[in-house]
């Protein structure tokens, strides 16, 4: 009872702001980075995004780095704002906010029988790629792939504004079941996978140079994608200007049956460095990305096979 209590004043709040003119929300976002900026305490986790992009790009000056992280922190304030709208807004409006590109090339891969998968990044609103079936032949189910949070109030918000204008949110521990469900009774879907977070250690299978440091990545979804024989899209999230996004379609793979081991985890992650390269700022530089290095995953290697090999003696 009190866990909807929580829900009720939480996303009733939400709701309320939402209402609020983009036009406001931009003045208060340019309120709030001008006070993180005059009160370093106040930056949402301030030393990690420096540290990021000082490792991410060497060649930058102190001032040229700084002018990044504000602008970094701008954007933040921004995409936070925007994604409530969802909230409140109608799917004309948001039409109007998000261009999807290439929806033509969706439906020829939809045409030969296939689903279909969609890499995507922390670029740009990405929240705002949910309101792809305002755009989408209703036939087509659109769902997107998320990883439950450990606030359960927070979790079915976050799941009814992702659900606003139809998409269904799927955990990540039932997205192969889920999909296989799907193909099973004949629903040809297209399923979003963002992809640019830090594995854990249990589930690190290959490493890559990303955003010049060596990165451990998810191979999840490629797997997936060969199981299921999907046509795989790289959904690259571009920012036009304050409100106004595109999302474009690149296909990568009409199928990914007969690729190598890891070529198709590789070509995504070229592409998505390629997308924060063009415009550093609208990518999540918060998250801690590098928190797993290479030496640190050696000793887990190490300590993995010597707990197995005492379990081995013990029995």
């Amino acid at each position: 009872m009190l866990k909807k209590i929580a829900f009720g004043i939480t996303y009733g709040a939400i709701w309320l702001f939402s209402l609020i003119p983009l036009c406001l929300m931009y003045l208060i976002s340019d309120i709030l980075v001008l006070l993180c900026f005059l009160i370093p305490p106040l930056r949402y986790r301030k030393k990690i995004v420096r540290k990021n992009l000082k490792a991410s790009f060497p060649d930058k000056s102190k001032k040229e780095l700084l002018k990044l992280e504000f602008n970094f922190y701008r954007y933040f304030f921004d995409m936070a704002f925007e994604s409530t709208k969802a909230c409140s807004m109608r799917a004309r409006w948001m039409r109007r906010h998000i261009k999807f590109v290439n929806i033509d090339k969706l439906y020829e891969q939809f045409k030969t029988g296939r689903s279909v998968m969609a890499y995507m990044g922390h670029t740009g609103n990405w929240e705002w790629v949910s309101a792809l079936p305002t755009q989408l032949n209703a036939k087509y189910q659109v769902c997107q792939i998320y990883h439950v949070l450990e606030n359960s109030v927070m979790n079915n918000v976050m799941l009814k504004i992702r659900g606003a204008y139809g998409a269904e949110s799927i955990s990540m521990e039932r997205t192969l079941r889920q999909l296989l469900e799907y193909k099973n009774r004949g629903q040809q879907f297209i399923v979003g996978m963002i992809a640019d977070q830090v594995p854990l250690m249990r589930n690190i299978h290959y490493w890559t140079q990303f955003m010049n440091q060596k990165t451990p990545v998810f191979t999840g979804a490629e797997r997936i994608a060969k199981k299921l024989d999907l046509a795989v899209f790289y959904a690259e999230v571009i920012r036009i200007k304050r409100g106004r996004y595109e999302c474009v379609l690149h296909l990568m793979y009409e199928s990914t049956k007969d690729e190598p081991e890891h070529s198709v985890t590789e070509r995504y992650n070229r592409m998505l460095e390629n997308t924060i390269h063009n415009n550093p700022a609208i990518w999540l530089w918060s998250h801690n990305r590098w928190k797993r290095t290479w030496e640190g995953y050696q000793k887990y290697l190490k300590y993995m096979e010597e707990k197995h090999q005492r379990a081995s003696k013990s029995s």
